[in-house]
């Protein structure tokens, strides 16, 4: 799956709107890859000093992220396809860890703050550290979440599957019942019938043994 970078502009961005954003994308993601799309959002990496943020997607089309940015509600600068050009000898787990890229950020750099206030700045730095730790944690909740939500959706899919198979036994099994339940009165009613004309054969012969008896005295 191809690799794409998306910038964006977060001059004016609260660290708060940014995890906001951060959340309707991966939202986003996981709508259209249920709908059958190929696009998944990999990562996050901020440059306070220049109030940028670089996403990293892999998508099979650049169309696939620009559906993604449009159905979050969320601007983007530009979406630049990128090639992975790590040796296959350098193991991923070698790479700088989050914690210390984020003491780096917290050391704080040097350069003209863009914006006013609560704004990507090089001052807010620790904050945006601070802000991105928890929001990667929330994310893993959020994410944590849906795919428990999917599985259960699937189960609960699975069990009304089951419950109709069920239902329509039930079903076969009352209508059997319910041609035993004539069968039996059917035979009930040709019992009795049977009996009746047994009993009308033998009181006949009987009536005549007792008329036989009468003409022999």
């Amino acid at each position: 799956m191809p690799l794409f970078v998306v910038e964006r502009d977060l001059s004016n961005v609260s660290p708060e709107q940014l995890l906001l954003n951060q959340r309707d994308i991966v939202s986003a993601c996981i709508q259209l890859k249920g709908q059958g799309k190929g696009v998944r959002y990999i990562s996050s990496a901020v440059v306070p000093a220049d109030g940028r943020a670089l996403d990293l997607f892999g998508a099979y089309s650049a169309e696939l992220i620009k559906e993604v940015h449009a159905s979050a509600g969320v601007l983007y600068s530009r979406i630049v396809e990128i090639l992975d050009l790590t040796p296959s000898s350098v193991h991923r787990n070698t790479s700088r860890s989050r914690r210390s890229l984020q003491r780096a950020v917290g050391a704080g750099t040097t350069g003209t703050a863009k914006g006013t206030g609560h704004t990507m700045t090089a001052n807010s730095a620790p904050e945006l550290a601070r802000w991105l730790t928890d929001g990667q944690r929330l994310f893993g909740v959020c994410l944590e979440t849906i795919e428990n939500f999917e599985r259960i959706q699937s189960r609960n899919q699975t069990l009304e599957s089951e419950n109709e198979i069920l239902r329509e036994e039930v079903a076969r099994f009352r209508h059997k019942m319910d041609v035993l339940q004539a069968d039996r009165s059917e035979m009930v009613a040709a019992f009795n019938d049977l009996a009746g004309h047994v009993t009308q054969v033998v009181d006949h012969i009987l009536q005549k043994s007792e008329d036989g008896e009468n003409s022999a005295k």
